[in-house]
Order: C-alpha cells, then structure tokens, then sequence
C-alpha cells in the first residue's frame, strides 16, 4: 500500500493531523467537533498572529450569515478541550478585536503508521457521534448511522472490520441514548438545592448593544426563579460586573460558586425580541437546555416566562402550584414602564452617588407609566435609602420619600422579598424599630430564602445589640449565598472590628480586597481596623489610599481624622475637622463623624454639640453608638446614656 507524506502541527503535548482533521495528546484522540477543529486549525496556522473575529467567522462559516456567539462557544468548547480552564495558555482573547494562539508551534512532515491509521479510523466514528448527539428523530439516528458504516469503505480489510465493529457499537449506543432520552424526559434527576447565576445578557449584533436591557432581562429571571426553594440564585449584585463581551460564562460560574450559568444573546425591536439562550453546567461545561428565537416571535415577558418555565424542567425541579405562578408572574404588563425600570437598575448596579441619583429619575418614570408597578416602587425606595444612609442627601429629607416608596410596594405586592427587604432597611436606618425591622427581615427570608441581602442586614440589627456572635452567623449565611459580593465580605470584616475583633478584621478585609483591591470601603475599614489596634502608621496608609480610590469622600476623610487622633496628631485631626467643616459649605459633611473624630480626641464637650447635630439629622448611623469603638473616651458620660436611651438602643 502506499503512503503519502502527511502534515502536523505541534505544540505541548498535542499534535494535529491537518489532512485527516484530527488532534491527538499524547498520542490519545482528543475528540472535537467539526468547527471546533477549523477554529483550532486556522489559529494555529496564524499562531501569533492576531485573528479577528470575521476573520474567522468568514473561515468557519463562508457561506452563512451567524451570530458572534457561535465562535464564542467554539472558543469556549476548544479551551475546554485543551484543558485551559479560564486559563489563557495557548488561547488569548484580544478584547473587542479576536483571537491569537501563543503556544509555540512545530510543523513536522511524517507517515503515518499502522497505529496512527488506527487511531484515525476510531477518531473519524467520535466525530460523527458528536453530530449524531444533536439528532432528534430516530430516522435522523438512522441517516447518521449510515454515515458512519461508509466511513470504513476504502480502507484495508483488518481495519475495515474495526471500523465496523466500532460503527456497529456507536450505533447501538445511539439507539439507546435516544430511546433512554426519548423515556426520561421531564423526569427528575437529580434531589436537593441547586444555585445558578443567571448573567447579565449580550448582545445578538454588537453595534446595537443595549446594556441596560442586558442586565435588566437578568434581573427579572432572577427575581422569577428566586421563587422556587430549592434553587439558589445568585443576586444581580454578584453578577453584574459580567458583561464582557468576550466573558467565560463557565469561568465566571466556577467564581460565583455556582451549580449552573444562564447565558443568552438578546435584541428588542419595537416590543418584539430576538434572543438565544444557553443553560450550562458548570462543572463540564455541557449544555443542558438551549434555546431560540430568531424570527422576532414574542414579547419580552413571554419570552421571560417561557425561559424561566423551561430552565425549572431542565433542572429537573418539583416546584409547587404556588411557584408555578410566581415563574409566570408579571410585575407589570407595560413594556415602556419595563425599559425605564431596567434602566433604573442598570444606574443603581453602578452604585455611585451620582448613578443611584440617575436611577432614581428612571425609576419613577416607570412607576409614572404604570402606578401599580411594585418593583419600581422597591427600586425607588432602595435608592432614596442609599443616598440617605450614606451622605449625599440629608437622611431628614430621605426619610419620607423611603417611607412613602416602600409602604406603596408592600401595600401592592406583599408576597415581594424586595418590598419586605426595604421596609426593614427603613424601619433599621431611619425609624429606629428594632422589632419591626426584624419581622420585615425575617418575612424577606421566608420568602426567598435564598436572597442574601436580608440576612445582611439582619446581621446589621444584630450587631447593633451587641450579639455579634448571632451577626456573624447571619452575615456568613449571607457570604454563603452570595460569596462574590464586595459588600457582604466588607462587612465580615465591619462586624469583627466592631466586636473588637481586629486580627481577625485585617484578615477578613484582606480576602475583601484581594477580591477588589480598589474597593474602598473595605480599604477604609481596613485602615481604621489597623488604627484601633495600635498600628497607626499602616492604618494611616490604608485610609490615604480610600480617600484617593473614593475621589475625597467625606466619611473616608473622617476616618482618618479618627486614626490620626487615635495616634495622638491632634493637628492633623484638626485639620481635617477644618476640612470637613467647610466643605459642607458645598456638599454634606457628616456631623456624626466629626463627633467621632473630637470623642477619639477626648474633647467631650464638642463631641456632644456634634452628635446632637447628628441627632437633628436623623443619622442613620447612629445606630452604631453602642458598638463603635470611637465613643469609648466619652461612654461614661450620663449625656452618652441620654442619647443612646433617645435612639431607643439598651445601655
């Protein structure tokens, strides 16, 4: 018989057969479907050369008009085959432009032996049964079958017979996984909690990107499924910073901890959409469900309820009658008022000041077009809220704008976790009622037990009474559900310093910040932990680099006034007392951190003119006064006693 000479590539520990269209390792078969090899063929051929993606679009698919999320997957199932795990070591992605090969490669001319032969007619049978998967008809199993018997015609007699015998087994295999598929369907496979993120949309076309319908069709399916118990869903705080468009949706699942990640390519025309959907598991990256709509063929809402509907039965979940309707629920039927409430939460995700201002303009648009609209309600109470916890607004003035807000979405969705969720922030922050905000918590918990942010803020309640051991273990439970969020790991490590924790503070603000490392609330805390505990000049650092990170946040500032007068530069917190007091000239100082850092200096008197100022005020975080280590120099005075009693906190 003769041979002709064949053509490889090499690199590491792979070797591709460029005539026969095969990839080996070490000299086993590494089985890829048809386009997944192009990709990797036409990569190596240009290795280290940067290939754009219509490069390699029009390579894939000459003839055919696709969507970029098709070369996406192929990248995605290629990396996934040579073992990368998220890691770029022979593929790297070149944002908003393509793809290059790195890995050094080897052309070598060789004949092909006996053995290589072998492993080629083997290889050829894997191939086609990756088509063969996609089938779903036994007539279509039977076609491909076919195929696959005539794969061995042409070759030596001995070989034919294994070619044969494989093609016979694989068409046996087929049948029965198209039998066992065709009998299981619906039917559970699995028993317990799952968790799943549901990420934030792309685009179909790139140019026509509309970032807020991204995250906002996120944020729905994720409010639908967190209905069901016996799913976890990661909130749309965990996954908002996902919205590259080169992202590795299974990379970010393994970050996120999840079981599952919701992916899905999406474009609105008019009230029409366009969309395709993938759910996939995380720990192969299979996909489970796939889905699509290409011909502008529903509304955005049906099109949530069909993939909320639809991810339920592929998960394999008894859900009950309840939440069936809460998967098929509507929180309001106006597309206008939908698409000014997204955008609402595509500003308030930004958690900015001035972004959490925007958003509040959005979300009382949506609630102008549709006055029912609970969730917007939820919105523009949560971000009166914000603003009035945290300084840009005067909390007197925040007040009844979060009350009317939140008392609104109760009244019209009290089966809402969001709703009860912002009744207990009000009733903690600006009411004072303990008891109230726990009942509000704890109904947002059993609503969505899932829903990480309750147990936060229960946390918050806790530690306020001094049950810091109670605090932590519902911020853990927090942690827990929700381990990628800034916020909740930042306040471990607020909670551990208010229990004078402070080893244990650093360590936690520490993993904080390897997270973020330009976070800078959790810097802040970082610093001021360093400072309570003696080591002032580390903490001075820390609170420096919080200040230049939050662009000279006044409570930031504050702080390290408080550090200063902690290492006993009396005029460096001066200073800065100056500095706070005449910026609120032109924007808010809080008074309650000016009382913090004249208490830490031991200058009771004006410690006091300060926190009754607060007091006026209505400073949310007051709250603290029973905890924070800075009051300590001015606790035994009976005016401290008077005050605590007025904020309604035990002595």
């Amino acid at each position: 018989m003769s041979v002709q000479t064949k053509h490889f590539y090499e690199f590491g520990p792979y070797r591709i057969d460029a005539q026969d269209h095969l990839l080996f390792r070490n000299g086993d078969v590494v089985a890829l479907p048809p386009k997944t090899f192009d990709l990797l063929l036409a990569l190596v051929e240009s290795n280290g050369r940067v290939l754009t993606k219509e490069e390699l679009m029009k390579r894939l698919w000459p003839d055919s008009f696709v969507e970029e999320a098709n070369l996406s997957h192929h990248v995605f199932t290629l990396r996934k085959a040579l073992g990368e795990d998220g890691d770029a070591r022979y593929i790297e992605t070149i944002p908003r432009r393509g793809y290059r090969f790195l890995a050094g490669v080897t052309e070598v001319q060789a004949e092909p032996d006996e053995l290589v032969l072998t492993e080629h007619s083997r290889s050829r049978i894997v191939i086609e049964q990756a088509e063969v998967l996609n089938l779903e008809t036994d007539q279509g199993s039977s076609d491909r079958t076919d195929r696959v018997l005539a794969l061995v015609a042409g070759t030596p007699r001995r070989l034919q017979l294994l070619g044969l015998t494989c093609a016979v087994v694989l068409a046996t295999a087929v049948a029965i996984y198209f039998w066992r598929a065709g009998n299981t369907a619906g039917e559970p496979t699995a028993t317990g909690v799952k968790s799943i993120a549901v990420l934030p949309f792309k685009p179909l076309v790139a140019a026509s990107r509309n970032e807020s319908l991204e995250i906002g069709m996120a944020d729905t399916l994720i409010t639908k499924l967190s209905g069901i118990k016996q799913l976890i869903v990661r909130p749309i705080s965990a996954v908002r910073k996902y919205t590259d468009l080169d992202q590795d949706s299974i990379a970010a699942g393994r970050e996120l901890g999840v079981d599952y990640v919701l992916e899905g390519n999406l474009q609105m025309v008019g009230e029409k959409t366009r969309a395709t959907l993938r759910l996939l598991n995380v720990k192969d990256g299979s996909a489970i469900w796939t889905d699509k709509c290409d011909q502008q063929c529903t509304t955005i809402f049906e099109l949530q309820d069909a993939v909320a509907q639809q991810i339920a039965g592929a998960l394999a979940l008894r859900i009950t009658g309840d939440q069936k309707k809460q998967l098929a629920k509507h929180y309001t039927e106006n597309v206008e008022a939908y698409q000014l409430y997204v955008k609402g939460v595509f500003f308030w995700n930004k958690f900015t000041d001035e972004t959490v201002t925007k958003s509040i303009d959005y979300f009382q648009q949506a609630i102008d077009k549709d006055p029912t609209y609970a969730l917007a309600y939820t919105g523009l109470a949560n971000s009166y809220n914000v603003l009035g916890v945290n300084g840009p607004m005067d909390a007197k003035d925040a007040q009844p704008k979060v009350k009317y807000a939140v008392e609104k979405a109760v009244q019209l969705d009290d089966s809402l976790p969001q709703a009860h969720l912002a009744l207990g922030a009000f009733k903690l922050f600006y009411e004072w009622d303990w008891l109230g905000a726990e009942r509000a918590f704890n109904r947002a918990i059993e609503l969505d037990p899932s829903y990480a942010d309750p147990h936060e803020l229960y946390g918050y309640l806790l530690r306020i009474m001094g049950r810091f051991d109670e605090a932590l273990a519902e911020i853990r439970k927090a942690q827990e559900l929700d381990p990628a969020s800034l916020l909740i790991n930042g306040d471990l490590g607020v909670t551990l310093r208010l229990a004078r924790r402070y080893d244990q503070a650093i360590e936690e603000f520490k993993k904080t910040l390897e997270m973020d490392p330009n976070f800078a609330d959790s810097r802040c805390e970082f610093g001021l932990a360093y400072g309570l505990k003696g080591m002032y000049e580390q903490g001075i650092v820390q609170i420096k680099k919080a200040v230049t990170l939050s662009g000279n946040n006044a409570q930031i500032i504050a702080r390290l006034g408080e550090v200063y007068a902690l290492a006993g530069n009396k005029a460096e917190a001066q200073r800065i007392i100056a500095w706070l007091q005449a910026e609120s000239n032109k924007r808010y100082a809080p008074p309650l951190h000016i009382a913090l850092i004249y208490a830490t200096l031991g200058d009771g008197d004006k410690a006091f003119t300060w926190l009754e100022k607060a007091y006026d005020e209505h400073s949310c975080w007051l709250i603290n006064l029973k905890i924070e280590a800075g009051w300590d120099k001015i606790r035994s005075d009976p005016r401290f006693d008077n005050l605590l009693g007025r904020v309604g906190l035990p002595k």
